[in-house]
């Protein structure tokens, strides 16, 4: 399931440059990806609470029919309002099936076995993230960028067929797995939840569209944008994540920050690559390519059952070399570094995340009440979504602010990879306020 939805989210971008022509929609090309992210916020939300009053079988089978509709609906668009109809689709499909994923690891395996099925799950994106955009680029050129859609459809389905038989078993409410015992107090505020996630939604288009724009507009944009979505992150999160209170909301928030940090400064490392080392972009995209082997690597690492580092450690660890990654980047472009010396940064740097992510979705599972499996498990999707939305858009401002292309952006560069890894630096500290006291030790 989760190669179909790498291979989708691979091919998909590739295509989409001819796709939105196609249907002339290049005037609104950023509703291709603006509508999915609307959609995403939202199913995430409701699946994550339908997953826990219900079980998770509806969200993830139901998601994935959507997801399908969604795809022969961008498949035989004319018309860019359809088109966005059809990745509207797509979001609600995908956004309640991923996060019935980590609610079906969490009821399906034990502590001890969730490492190696994030492991594994990790492992899933190598394939599609290899020949995903090569594939789709060859099936574009020499026969239709439609085709690139449909060709998703039958590993959908495929894997809809599989996990079907395997998610009946662990559906139903918590209770019926852990016993009547298990319902406790709520931390969630469940009221008004699919409200606030649109709201959500909303503002962080606000953020997207503010940060590409220069002058005093954009800026005021983009602040009530995030002003907004702090509110409902407020609302929506763990009480306490914002604050970065100990415990399971350090843990959401450590990782939020973190992919900010990461996927705000990757926006750039190719760009940065060509403007200032004069690499073509094909050799300064390979930089994405081995970073992408590091998250495998480090995914892998994680999840290795004889590991004895603690949880709580290696997050600690993860962050770190996210830190040392971006800092990398700012030090190739400070110093007379080889180029190559970015791609062995920016590989610590998808290592670090290939610790960090599972490891925190581990944690975060063992914290939950079963009852709020689906709510924390859609606080991560939520956190990460608009982490990378968030920064992405300042990293885009500051390289706008810069000169946007204009003249050398050697210094813009400088900036833009600083602030990054200020960034991390903060996702650091929430990491070290994972365990519930300071001195403690969180095993597996």
């Amino acid at each position: 399931m989760v190669t179909a939805a790498a291979f989708e989210n691979m091919a998909v971008a590739t295509a989409m440059p001819e796709a939105v022509r196609a249907v002339n929609g290049l005037g609104a090309y950023a509703w291709a990806f603006n509508g999915v992210v609307i959609a995403t916020l939202l199913a995430t939300v409701a699946g994550g609470d339908f997953s826990d009053r219900r079980g998770p079988k509806a969200p993830m089978i139901f998601g994935l029919l959507l997801f399908t509709v969604g795809l022969l609906v961008c498949a035989t668009a004319n018309v860019m309002p359809v088109f966005v109809l059809g990745r509207v689709l797509q979001g609600l499909g995908g956004g309640g099936a991923i996060v019935a994923v980590n609610v079906v690891v969490a009821r399906g395996y034990s502590p001890e076995l969730r490492p190696q099925v994030f492991s594994a799950l990790a492992a899933a994106w190598v394939v599609p993230s290899l020949i995903g955009p090569v594939i789709a680029g060859a099936v574009t050129q020499f026969w239709s960028w439609r085709a690139v859609f449909v060709l998703v459809v039958p590993l959908v389905l495929a894997a809809t067929w599989l996990v079907l038989p395997l998610v009946r078993q662990v559906d139903g409410p918590g209770a019926r797995f852990h016993g009547e015992d298990a319902l406790g107090a709520s931390t969630f505020k469940r009221s008004g939840r699919t409200r606030w996630a649109a709201a959500l939604a909303l503002s962080a288009v606000l953020v997207q569209d503010g940060g590409r724009r220069l002058g005093t507009a954009g800026a005021i944009e983009a602040i009530v944008g995030l002003a907004l979505v702090a509110l409902a992150l407020n609302r929506l999160l763990p009480p306490g994540t914002l604050r970065l209170a100990r415990g399971l909301p350090s843990a959401v928030a450590a990782r939020s920050i973190l992919a900010g940090a990461f996927f705000g400064a990757q926006a750039f490392v190719p760009l940065m690559l060509v403007d200032q080392r004069g690499l073509a972009l094909t050799i300064a995209g390979l930089s994405l390519t081995t970073s992408a082997l590091g998250w495998f690597v480090g995914s892998w690492w994680q999840g290795r059952p004889d590991l004895s580092v603690d949880r709580d450690r290696l997050v600690v660890i993860g962050a770190i070399c996210v830190l040392i990654g971006v800092l990398g980047m700012a030090a190739t472009v400070l110093l007379p570094l080889p180029a190559v010396g970015a791609a062995l940064a920016w590989t610590v740097g998808g290592f670090g995340m290939g610790i960090t992510v599972p490891s925190v979705a581990v944690r975060v599972l063992a914290m939950s009440a079963v009852q709020e499996q689906g709510a924390n498990s859609a606080a991560l999707q939520l956190g990460d979504g608009t982490g990378v939305l968030a920064f992405t858009a300042l990293a885009g401002a500051i390289y706008a602010v810069g000169g946007g292309g204009m003249g050398d952006q050697g210094g813009t560069f400088v900036v833009l990879f600083t602030v990054m890894a200020s960034i991390g630096l903060v996702a650091v500290v929430a990491a070290l306020r994972i365990p519930l006291e300071a001195r403690s030790v969180a095993r597996r």
